[in-house]
């Protein structure tokens, strides 16, 4: 299984099911998951039935605002033995860096990137370049998780803003009730900042089991070459502002473009490949889930011209950007 994630990323949703009277197990089935998958916390699952889970209930519930109101319902306990990791933190700020550096550790179905700039975090969160579906429900599942541990240790607080790739919903109540007020949509990144001064706050000490964490850890990497993910995630970081070229990869990555090369192929891919899937999913988010014209489109993901972008989306998906955007027919990928 290429991209997965545990079942527990899904804890709280048959709660949530029946409050808006559902019924869970159906809509598991539907999303390829057993009725019974958080029998099983542990179990990997593809990360690409999260996702369609999320917009399933959202369309069946009625409940457009599904993915952020079991992010805030959901506490790092989701995470597994990484969630105690996570939460070993001295500071807030410590607890966002945990966040991001764990993560791959968690799924390498979604990407979580930092940035640190005069004492203020910028958190992104992007679905991975293969798990193509509406990014809105797994995105704002994110945003409402950590804006809800966040609180936990400082109640009232607001994030400085949180934009958001996919269009305005008609009715953002609940986005100003989970999320606050500063909100931005129709951006070009997911992403959520943090101030100075909340950062800087104490935290409890959590109680660890450092000896069991770091044998998990030792046995997932035996497993796992996580340079085709963090090559990912710089490639993502990258855009809109340039297309990464594999030389600045590797000296990101602190190895010579050679060895990048060399594990990229060890792991069955290539850095141009990473590029080629990245550009793919990002534009299909942004004509499926967003206002913009085709043109910024093609800007954003550094195509020459929209003609280039057109034929590129021909290539992925067999359909022109107009029929993605009105999502006409089914994908061929």
């Amino acid at each position: 299984m290429g991209r997965w994630v545990r079942s527990g990323a899904l804890t709280g949703a048959p709660d949530l099911v029946e409050e808006l009277g559902g019924a869970f197990g159906e809509l598991a089935i539907q999303a390829g998951l057993r009725p019974d998958i958080l029998d099983h916390p542990d179990v990997p699952i593809d990360a690409r039935a999260v996702p369609l889970f999320l917009d399933l209930a959202a369309k069946r519930l009625d409940c457009p605002s599904f993915g952020l109101r079991l992010g805030h319902i959901q506490d790092l306990s989701l995470f597994g033995p990484l969630g105690m990791s996570i939460r070993d933190a001295p500071t807030i700020r410590d607890l966002i860096h945990n966040l991001a550096e764990l993560f791959p550790l968690h799924t390498q179905g979604a990407i979580a990137g930092m940035a640190e700039d005069a004492g203020e975090i910028l958190l992104t969160f992007e679905l991975s370049a293969d798990v193509h579906s509406s990014h809105r429900q797994v995105v704002e599942l994110g945003f409402g998780l950590v804006v809800g541990e966040v609180r936990r240790h400082s109640p009232g607080w607001q994030p400085l803003h949180i934009a958001f790739r996919h269009a305005r919903p008609p009715d953002i109540r609940w986005h100003r009730r989970l999320l606050g007020e500063n909100l931005l949509f129709d951006a070009e990144s997911n992403a959520l900042l943090f101030d100075a001064a909340l950062l800087n706050q104490s935290l409890a000490p959590a109680e660890a089991d450092p000896q069991s964490q770091a044998a998990a850890h030792r046995a997932y990497l035996r497993h796992h070459d996580l340079i085709p993910f963090h090559t990912e995630r710089l490639v993502r970081a990258s855009l809109p502002s340039r297309l990464l070229a594999v030389a600045e990869a590797a000296r990101l990555l602190k190895m010579s473009k050679r060895s990048l090369q060399r594990r990229l192929t060890s792991a069955g891919t290539s850095f141009d490949t990473i590029v080629d899937s990245v550009r793919s999913d990002l534009a299909l988010a942004y004509l499926r889930d967003s206002r913009l014209t085709v043109a910024q489109v093609a800007e954003i993901l550094c195509f020459s011209e929209t003609s280039a972008l057109s034929r590129a989306v021909r290539r992925w998906y067999g359909k022109t950007p107009r029929m993605l955007r009105h999502g006409s027919g089914s994908l061929r990928r």
